[in-house]
């Protein structure tokens, strides 16, 4: 998915509007320059490049990833991506929304399936790394086993056997694809 706004240095409204959603303190040093790093940040998620292949002058590549995987850890993404689905999200928060998108599709890797459960159910398809259809559904998944669980409560009857061929369809589909096309990715 192209991103509708090309990356930039973060404003003055945008970094005050995320500033007090970033875990700033903790154990450790602090950091230098926390909206330079998140400006790498969000500039890395941005591009199609692997992080290895990333240069930034905020810090080095593998700081910038550290810090990124600290954040996913710590849920800082989910909770960005969670403030710019409101509706009512302020406008600093609405400009930076591709860019939290990005960064929190990036974490599907580290995270896995609750990173997809929630962009399924906040409505946010660019946070997805791939078509709806061609990822793991858990809600669907759940569905059709209580579905299956009900059905089978009592004795099993020739016309139910079909409905179990379709349930076993079903999850399959919410198994989601091994893999899917490059060309499919969103970008």
């Amino acid at each position: 998915m192209p991103h509708s706004r090309p990356w930039s240095p973060l404003s003055d409204a945008e970094w005050e509007a995320l500033a007090p959603h970033l875990p700033l303190t903790g154990a450790g040093r602090p950091l230098e320059n926390p909206r330079a790093r998140l400006d790498a940040i969000f500039q890395a998620v941005t591009t199609t490049l692997p992080w290895r292949h990333f240069r930034s002058a905020a810090a080095r590549t593998d700081t910038l990833h550290r810090q990124y995987r600290r954040w996913a850890h710590a849920g800082v993404w989910s909770r960005l991506l969670r403030l710019v689905a409101r509706r009512r999200a302020p406008r600093a928060l609405k400009a930076v929304a591709d860019w939290v998108a990005a960064a929190h599709r990036r974490s599907y890797r580290l995270l896995g399936i609750p990173v997809l459960t929630l962009a399924r159910r906040l409505g946010m398809r660019n946070a997805l790394p791939g078509p709806s259809w061609m990822l793991p559904n858990p809600d669907l998944s759940e569905l059709v086993l209580r579905a299956i669980h009900t059905l089978l409560r009592g004795p099993l009857t020739r016309r139910q056997i079909p409905f179990l061929r379709t349930c076993r369809a079903l999850l399959r589909t919410a198994g989601g694809r091994r893999r899917i096309p490059a060309c499919l990715v969103p970008q």
